[in-house]
């Protein structure tokens, strides 16, 4: 009966796990969100305000592991660094800060 009960607890929690497992669209607008609170400078909030989703949107990867995904964001060219973030349970967790390419 143990070993039934931990069989539905865990598909349970699987189950809640993907449920919970944030769509691309939430991390573009996530990550934006970050970036223009992080800027300083009046003209890129601007920038990013109106153009920011597109721009992150093109430079993000996404690996979808059914319970979690993971989003690389990479703007070295831009001089913004690079970025890897967990999606789960609807929060994105930062696993790097923006680093500055070399």
């Amino acid at each position: 009966m143990k070993r039934l009960a931990s069989i539905f607890l865990s598909l349970f929690i699987i189950f809640i796990l993907s449920a919970t497992n944030p769509e691309r669209a939430e991390y573009i607008d996530w990550i934006n969100h970050k970036a223009m609170e992080q800027s300083s400078n009046l003209l890129k909030k601007g920038f990013l305000s109106v153009a920011g989703k597109s721009i992150f949107d093109a430079g993000t990867t996404k690996s979808d592991y059914v319970i979690f995904s993971i989003y690389k964001t990479d703007f070295t060219d831009a001089g913004m660094g690079k970025v890897t973030t967990i999606g789960i349970f609807n929060q994105f967790i930062p696993l790097s800060s923006f680093e500055k390419g070399e």
